[in-house]
């Protein structure tokens, strides 16, 4: 059996989306498989455990850690929790190290990890470009460190894999190695269709700057005649923001937030959703509401327009309040989804790709 680790800077049953919830496909994939064993690092804000939990699918250990700033865990090197975990690591003796997406410090770790334990260091880059919709200070940073740390990361590691095409021409630019496009893996099983009397609008992520929930928003604003309602789900440093920027242009009655730690369960209640990203990897929750049957308004940002060729992915201009809003005045009914949608993103299409890599660069005895 071939023994895999997996860095990742949260864990799953921290951030139940995202980067961690595709990682954690993964992880069970493996698992599931006789010939692998898989093993998750994750920093932990709140709490961490020397041992694997047992409610967990893929077992997984944590480290202690802060956030430096939001949504970028900082392991804390100097304490003995930490040390105790790498002595775990150690003890695991793993054949390959996979780590997730250059700007998190747990990639560096990994690579670590990997030189010292001498064996094969997996990148999966979900990164799309660089930092956008962010203060120029942090934007500064992202761009310094592109160039310096995330070109080391693209060079040195065994394998690149990115989860797009426009992801893999993003990543040679930096790199003449040949990355390997592998579609996120899916497994999204909608629930029944919720039938609305008034067109349901839906936002489903983040709440940070660079979703440009704002835009979606002000396009409310100018088809405020139109009957509507819009739920946007989630949290984050933008909360605040786009509920006086609601309150200012006077839609607290079509307008409502929710925090919900599970988008499954808002899906199939909306009509149309909407991705309004400035910056964007290769949206999740895009191919999830087509697979859910909503008609979908999102930015032609990087791998997006890859997800759908069919009628039911809108692609729109970022930043574009005009554009938007007129895509959503004349949005009135549900599209076709497109059948091409559940094969590409498969999970059992994904995790044969990732045995046969690995499979392919661990030595087989």
């Amino acid at each position: 059996m071939k023994k895999i680790i997996q860095f990742l800077p949260y864990s799953h049953h921290i951030h139940t989306w995202g980067l961690e919830k595709i990682a954690q496909t993964i992880s069970d994939g493996l698992n599931k498989e006789s010939q692998f064993s898989c093993l998750n690092i994750a920093s932990d804000i709140r709490r961490w455990h020397a041992e694997p939990l047992e409610d967990f699918k893929t077992d997984t250990l944590f480290i202690p850690s802060f956030d430096l700033v939001y949504n970028f865990p900082i392991p804390k090197f100097w304490t003995k929790a930490f040390w105790s975990t790498i002595q775990r690591i150690k003890e695991y003796k793993p054949d390959s190290i996979q780590t997730h997406t250059r700007f998190f410090v747990q990639s560096m770790l990994g690579w670590i990890i990997a030189k010292w334990l001498w064996c094969k260091w997996v990148h999966i880059e979900h990164g799309s470009g660089f930092v956008t919709g962010y203060p120029w200070y942090i934007k500064i940073c992202a761009r310094l460190f592109d160039r310096t740390i995330g070109l080391w990361i693209f060079r040195q590691c065994d394998t690149i894999v990115t989860i797009s095409q426009s992801h893999r021409a993003f990543i040679k630019k930096f790199t003449t190695k040949e990355p390997i496009v592998i579609y996120n893996p899916i497994d999204y099983i909608p629930k029944a269709r919720i039938k609305n009397t008034i067109p349901h609008i839906g936002f489903v992520w983040s709440l940070l700057a660079r979703k440009g929930v704002d835009t979606l928003i002000k396009a409310l604003k100018k088809i405020e005649h139109t009957k509507r309602t819009c739920t946007i789900v989630g949290d984050g440093a933008e909360k605040k923001w786009l509920e006086a920027l609601v309150n200012q242009l006077k839609l607290d009655d079509r307008i409502r937030f929710v925090w919900a730690d599970d988008r499954a369960n808002w899906l199939h209640r909306f009509d149309i959703f909407v991705n309004p990203s400035y910056q964007e990897w290769l949206p999740t929750t895009v191919v999830e509401a087509l697979i859910a049957g909503c008609v979908v308004v999102a930015t032609d940002v990087w791998g997006t327009r890859e997800i759908s060729d069919w009628e039911d992915l809108i692609l729109i201009q970022s930043w574009s309040i005009a554009m938007l809003s007129k895509k959503l005045a004349g949005i009135l009914k549900n599209s076709i989804k497109s059948a091409s949608i559940m094969k590409k993103f498969l999970p059992t299409l994904a995790l044969s790709q990732y045995t046969a890599l690995y499979k392919e660069i661990i030595h087989w005895k």
